[in-house]
């Protein structure tokens, strides 16, 4: 079992980074043949998606978990256990609002890769639900961690929001430049008020989301031993 969850993680992790790979292929395509002059803000657009930067994290999580489960026995390391909670937490998030808001969201031909969004926001975030459910190895992880799972969501929004009015956009030439519409002030009649209401929501459906799988691991998990970040669990 832990060896077939190994290898799970392992390729899971490699079609994150290939969706990801394939993905920026695309846009950079699309940028050059639309005549694009600042490919490097291009480029730092495409890495500010939530998307982009939580897949390839949990790229990189997935690679140490499936490290663990081949080279150590017992339950996880804690420190491992509050990566793959936060790892899971963004993944599926980002799977749940991409399929309530943005799926139905018109796209430039050139950039319709249909295979790559269904990995990073279907296939993946199923998978690391079930892997959080089912993996052997799984550690309580204590409850003080939603909170640290939930402060980079809002730096990220924070620091979105402060950026995006400064960033041309070379496809509409306004001079602002939004990952998500329901993050562009310009787009709703509420301006503002309404992307707080979004930014609100969000973070409500992230700490959620943080809560039942920190409450899962509590479930019959077996707790790291005192080498393992020690200390007893709270």
């Amino acid at each position: 079992m832990r060896r077939f969850f190994a290898a799970a993680r392992v390729l899971t992790g490699l079609a994150l980074v290939v969706a990801v790979a394939g993905r920026l292929q695309a846009y950079l395509r699309f940028w050059v043949e639309r005549g694009d002059q600042h490919l490097a803000v291009d480029v730092a657009n495409f890495f500010s998606y939530f998307t982009i930067q939580t897949s390839l994290f949990h790229a990189v999580v997935f690679a140490l978990g499936a490290w663990f489960l081949l080279a150590r026995r017992g339950a996880e390391p804690r420190w491992l256990g509050v990566l793959r909670a936060a790892a899971t937490t963004y993944t599926v998030t980002t799977g749940v609002v991409y399929n309530a808001l943005l799926r139905a969201l018109p796209q430039e031909a050139a950039l319709e890769q249909p295979w790559a969004n269904e990995v990073l926001h279907t296939i993946v975030p199923v998978y690391a639900l079930l892997d959080w459910l089912l993996a052997p190895g799984r550690s309580p992880v204590r409850w003080r961690t939603v909170g640290g799972i939930v402060v980079y969501p809002v730096l990220w929004a924070a620091c979105t929001l402060v950026r995006a009015p400064f960033v041309l956009d070379e496809g509409t030439g306004n001079p602002w430049w939004y990952p998500y519409p329901f993050l562009d002030p310009h787009e709703s009649a509420g301006g503002y008020g309404t992307v707080a209401v979004w930014v609100a929501a969000i973070a409500v459906l992230i700490t959620a989301m943080a809560s039942l799988l920190v409450g899962l691991s509590r479930r019959g998990a077996r707790p790291p031993g005192d080498d393992d970040l020690g200390g007893p669990s709270d």
